[in-house]
């Protein structure tokens, strides 16, 4: 009985290892189809700054970010098949819906729905208006960057 009990124990805790991707898998899943990566490109610890690189280098069109700059920004992304911006080197959105918006009174616009992921220590989903996932303009650098 106890050598049954201590399988499946040990057997619980393989499939749920298993089941977790690391967080540079589920940023390539994320940008799949618009950022090809090459092998060991992404850094397992810090994926999102890794992925401000390699995004640079392969969009369209990159906008630092700014309360200023930010309706303008919005609406010229609307004109591009993918948009992405990060936050520094923990949160990564990307715009779903340019049609569903809400009024921003921290952006001073309507900002449109999203989904992303905020790295604090593992990644966490979240889908939402852009402004509750990037949060409120500070110093931190935000990035846009637009696909054709």
């Amino acid at each position: 009985m106890r050598s049954i009990f201590t399988f499946l124990w040990i057997s619980l805790i393989t499939v749920s290892g298993m089941a977790q991707q690391s967080k540079d898998a589920v940023i390539k899943e994320f940008a799949a189809g618009v950022v090809s990566f090459e092998e060991g490109e992404l850094n397992e610890h810090s994926p999102i700054a890794s992925f401000n690189k390699v995004a640079y280098s392969q969009a369209e069109k990159s906008i630092v970010i700014t309360k200023e700059n930010m309706a303008q920004s919005i609406t010229e992304a609307a004109g591009y098949k993918t948009c992405i911006i990060t936050v520094g080197t923990h949160t990564i959105a990307k715009v779903t819906n340019f049609g569903k918006s809400v009024m921003s009174g921290s952006w001073g616009c309507k900002m449109p729905y999203g989904q992303g992921y905020i790295q604090k220590g593992t990644l966490s989903f979240k889908e939402d208006f852009l402004n509750n996932i990037i949060g409120i303009p500070d110093t931190q650098r935000r990035m846009m960057y637009l696909f054709k």
